[in-house]
């Protein structure tokens, strides 16, 4: 059968006037949502008090028990600690606190992703913006710590779902040569949002201020709904076709350019499609072909490496230095340069062999970091620093490979299923870190990683393929390999005999 090129797609060849400022709109939308997800930092940091020995002859300093703790205020005036009165035995309860909050993560990645499916992608991220917005407000008027976490939880739901969504709306809105480029921008708002949020909470020390501070500005976000138009891509594929139609004909008139009869091109489109193939389908339904299972199996599996690596390795350079505040911004920064590079890397190299490579060399450099010696602190540092790099990287290219692998009527409920497994391998990281020797937590993160660039083999490749719209598009994506995965693997293999 004859094939013809999606008209959406090919109306988006080229970056607009409108496309400009959607792509401005949403990605500002990301920098108060991923403070969010990095808001505990400041929330609840180390805090330390002081209590009088039991025959009142001296202080003692973080010693348990204490009936009548006196905190260290001199960095922060309120904490989640000092709010709650969180010490000693109770000391569980922050970092229960941050994992029900990755849990709520998790869970409104994976939500958030079959409504937008079912309903839109456009209304679903304002809805998360605004429960996002509210519950972030409310937690700073919680009364005790078990409504402080169930509110955080809220909170993280909205977040995740308000990330999905967002992403999976810029690549549909995004031609087959502009995908790699918007994949990498959309994740420059992720990375000021580490360097400025150390701002907000330098200057608001209190945590109710704080909290405010980085909900309230996500209520102008909440207005999207009305400022910009839904994904012409998953109303054509919805049949929602006069639907489609009057988006592209606003993003004409939005451009000042004449408006051309997309009507009838997704009609034709349409007509050429295989009908079996079109039907909209179940997200269990990918379980029912090989091809599917394979992609999603190899892509969980990824996605929880690249979470578990770099959050367990960004406890590793949080622990190289005391100021907290310039610890997180310095970490922001060194991923800046990584993030930059992947616009130009992305256009260069194919997906799949991109993502075995920066998933290879992140664990090649979490195994320096362990076996050089101690006593060379710098060393590690840098070598550390490197490491996350590759790791933040691959988060980068896993994200815009996850959306080309899936066709559009499962494309979010099939993200947000793989982002709660990048969350699963988050909330696993501090554990790992914590409970486990410095040598022994290395060695699970580098070789995690190795087996994650193993992993990518099976995968077909997407560069330059339009995004799918039907489960026999998606399962004749091409299966093939570059000579630097050849290397990769042979690297791999030498190693392991």
């Amino acid at each position: 059968m004859l094939h013809i090129k999606n008209p959406v797609e090919k109306h988006f060849e080229k970056i607009t006037r409108y496309h400009l400022y959607f792509y401005s709109l949403v990605f500002i939308s990301q920098l108060p949502n991923c403070w969010h997800l990095l808001s505990i930092i400041f929330l609840s940091p180390t805090v330390d008090f002081y209590c009088n020995s039991t025959d009142g002859s001296s202080i003692l300093k973080n010693k348990c028990p204490c009936n009548d703790p006196q905190w260290d205020k001199r960095v922060f005036t309120k904490t989640v600690q000092t709010k709650f009165g969180i010490y000693c035995d109770k000391k569980w309860l922050i970092s229960f606190s941050e994992s029900m909050t990755n849990v709520g993560t998790l869970l409104g990645a994976s939500l958030f992703g079959m409504l937008s499916d079912k309903h839109g992608r456009l209304s679903m991220l304002s809805l998360s913006c605004f429960i996002v917005a509210t519950s972030g407000c409310v937690v700073s008027i919680m009364p005790n710590i078990g409504s402080f976490i169930f509110m955080r939880c809220i909170e993280g739901l909205g977040a995740g779902g308000a990330m999905v969504t967002a992403y999976v709306l810029c690549i549909e809105y995004s031609g087959v040569n502009d995908r790699e480029t918007v994949s990498a921008l959309f994740h420059i708002p992720v990375t000021f949002s580490h360097i400025t949020l150390p701002a907000v909470s330098y200057f608001l020390r209190d945590c109710n201020q704080f909290q405010l501070a980085i909900s309230i500005p996500l209520y102008a976000f909440v207005t999207l709904t009305w400022l910009l138009l839904e994904s012409p891509k998953w109303l054509m594929d919805n049949g929602r076709i006069d639907d489609a139609a009057m988006v592209m004909n606003k993003i004409a008139k939005f451009n000042k350019q004449p408006q051309s009869n997309i009507k009838a091109e997704i009609i034709e489109y349409n007509r050429t499609q295989n009908p079996a193939s079109i039907t909209k389908l179940n997200f269990f339904y990918i379980f029912k072909d090989k091809n599917l299972t394979t992609n999603f199996a190899c892509m969980s599996w990824i996605y929880f490496v690249c979470g578990l690596g770099y959050y367990g390795v960004s406890e590793y350079i949080s622990g190289m230095s005391k100021d907290i505040h310039r610890n997180v911004a310095i970490s922001g920064m060194l991923i800046l340069p990584g993030t930059l590079a992947a616009v130009i890397l992305l256009k260069r190299l194919y997906r799949r062999t991109f993502l075995m490579s920066t998933c290879f060399l992140s664990g090649i450099f979490m195994i320096v970091v362990i076996s050089t010696d101690a006593s060379s602190t710098w060393m590690r540092l840098i070598m550390a620093c490197i490491c996350n790099c590759f790791f933040f990287l691959s988060f980068i290219i896993v994200f815009l490979y996850g959306v080309e692998l899936f066709p559009t009527s499962i494309r979010n409920s099939v993200l947000g299923i793989l982002s709660l497994m990048s969350r699963l391998g988050q909330i696993a990281a501090p554990p790992v870190v914590k409970s486990l020797s410095e040598i022994t937590s290395g060695s699970v993160f580098g070789v995690t990683a190795i087996l994650g660039a193993v992993t990518c083999f099976p995968l077909p490749e997407t560069k330059g393929m339009e995004l799918p719209s039907s489960l026999q598009h998606s399962k004749t994506l091409p299966r093939r390999k570059s000579m630097l995965e050849q290397s990769i693997m042979s690297a791999i293999g030498s190693k392991s005999s």
